[in-house]
């Protein structure tokens, strides 16, 4: 005698396609199998799951259709494939946890507990192979941490000499503050454009204009050239900039100086995304590319149309303003400016 599926109940099946969508965002027809419902009903349940705001439908297409759980750990719900996935947050946990066991003290912040695990697996010399990319505020790993899922996290082995480096870290970092821990990831070779990055927003602070104009330069020569889907956005900022810190009025120049530095954060915004993207990619699975680059030109794209409008008309703003009130050294400054910083290198 053949035995008959059991019915599931709504919540069940509700339950199924959650678990399910913990491993990263899958089409609706992988889902169906894997929960073992034809794809009409998980349809339906998708459906309700997304007025639940429980899952969002990334890719929706006459051929395809993308969910991912609006609590997906990965940044942008990246298709990273499991192993990297519960791997990292496995780190990320043991972090938290020894952080609570040395230091008496609630976890530290989600950045702290970034920058001690990069620094970490930096540290191992290949012993611990995880994605380490560069995202907004420097050096990161594929997941965010969470502590809510904290519980579900498999352990994470150390050898005893790790776990001594580990200890080691946890109290270096006990005492910072997160923008300490993110001046010293600067600091590290390779670093540089976000270690001028943040000397150019304390420029912008104090109202140092050759300072700004200094540093904008120098992130022009350390910009990464493989970073092209942005490199036109930060070329027209440039070129605002110079014009900008060489108009005659001090009141009228103050009041650009102002909106180019909001201007420069939703630039930062964008191009730390692309290379995000671009870091990402290379720790993708075959099968993954094809939703990968789906995503990576929905979000670039959006994060560009966010800025590429208003910088557009900003630059034509400053375009507008008669020569006649724009010192006529501008050009020849900034490449005294630019020969002594590359002198410096």
């Amino acid at each position: 005698m053949v035995e008959g599926k059991i019915k599931k109940t709504s919540e069940e099946i509700k339950d199924a396609i959650l678990s399910d969508l913990k491993d990263g965002p899958k089409t609706i027809t992988e889902i169906s199998e894997s929960v073992n419902s034809n794809w009409v009903t998980v349809g339906e349940y998708l459906k309700k799951l997304k007025e639940e705001k429980e899952v969002l439908e990334i890719v929706s297409s006459p051929k395809m259709k993308v969910y991912r759980r609006t609590d997906d750990l990965a940044f942008y719900g990246l298709p990273f494939s499991k192993k990297i996935r519960e791997d990292t947050f496995s780190l990320l946990c043991l972090i938290a946890r020894l952080w609570r066991e040395k230091t008496g003290q609630n976890n530290p912040s989600r950045t702290i507990i970034q920058k001690v695990a990069v620094e970490f697996i930096e540290e191992s010399n290949g012993d611990i192979s995880l994605p380490i990319l560069n995202f907004h505020y420097g050096q990161t790993l594929a997941l965010r941490y969470d502590e809510k899922f904290e519980n579900e996290c498999k352990d994470f082995k150390l050898t005893e000499k790790q776990k001594e480096s580990l200890s080691k870290l946890i109290k270096k970092y006990e005492n910072w503050s997160a923008g300490r821990s993110q001046k010293e990831q600067y600091s590290k070779h390779g670093m540089e454009f976000y270690k001028t990055k943040e000397e150019l927003l304390s420029a912008f602070t104090i109202n140092n204009e050759e300072e700004i104009i200094q540093k904008i330069l120098e992130l022009s020569v350390y910009y990464p050239s493989e970073l092209i889907e942005t490199y036109e956005l930060f070329d027209k900022f440039e070129y605002c900039s110079i014009n900008i810190l060489n108009i005659k009025k001090e009141d009228t120049r103050k009041e650009y100086t102002q909106k180019l530095k909001e201007i420069f954060s939703l630039i930062w915004d964008a191009i730390t995304t692309n290379s995000f993207f671009y870091e990402a990619e290379r720790y993708m699975e075959e099968n993954k590319k094809e939703l990968f680059n789906y995503i990576k030109v929905n979000i670039i794209n959006s994060k560009i149309s966010n800025v590429s409008p208003i910088l557009d008309d900003f630059k034509s703003e400053i375009d507008s303003i008669p020569l006649g009130e724009i010192n006529t050294n501008t050009s020849e400054k900034s490449k005294e400016l630019l020969s002594r910083l590359l002198n410096g290198l």
